[in-house]
């Protein structure tokens, strides 16, 4: 398919079909097809845990809901821009079929203190508790003493890196705040 600033050029394998995205920059984007394994062995069936093993060490891991599900993104760039125009490579994973350890307990409710806009603590990963989580979201909104950049507000502090989504990828990912500590292999997110 031709469209005026890129094309979508379908593609076989011995695995079945998938399609690459082309525009005037490149490849922008690959979609394989099922049991497709990346050249360091990882893919559909490997867990949460593996993926992060194999690229953890030079790069960023960061798991978001999506609105097709769960899914974890492997980046040379910002994890904090999943989802808002990543810069650096990156390769996503859907999570809907690896096991991992979560739980989507409500924690309790933020609020955003620009909008007055409350959201609920939720999508707990790695073991974090909900108290853990509550302290560090209304750290990360209320605190004045922290340093935030960008349009997505990122923040550092003790180990976690969290930010706010633009309104539309708060849409398309069905949350709006994310928090997460990598070298602990913790994180949270805020719904919607």
């Amino acid at each position: 398919m031709q469209f005026p600033s890129c094309a979508v050029v379908p593609f076989t394998t011995p695995g079945g079909t998938g399609q690459a995205l082309l525009t005037s920059a490149g490849v922008t984007v690959i979609e394989s097809p099922p049991g497709t394994l990346t050249d360091f062995g990882v893919g559909d069936g490997s867990t949460v845990a593996q993926i992060e093993s194999t690229y953890g060490n030079d790069h960023s891991t960061m798991t978001i809901q999506t609105e097709s599900g769960e899914s974890i993104f492997v980046t040379t760039g910002d994890p904090g821009q999943v989802g808002n125009g990543n810069l650096g490579g990156l390769i996503g994973f859907s999570t809907s079929q690896l096991p991992t350890a979560s739980t989507s307990e409500g924690c309790g409710t933020i609020t955003y203190p620009e909008t007055g806009v409350v959201a609920s603590i939720d999508n707990l990963q790695g073991g974090i508790t909900c108290e853990v989580a509550m302290d560090t979201a209304e750290r990360y909104l209320n605190d004045t003493s922290l340093s935030h950049a960008g349009n997505t507000w990122s923040a550092e502090f003790d180990g976690w890196l969290c930010n706010v989504l633009t309104a539309t990828a708060s849409e398309l990912e069905g949350h709006s705040l994310a928090c997460a500590d990598r070298s602990r292999g913790i994180s949270f997110q805020a719904v919607p």
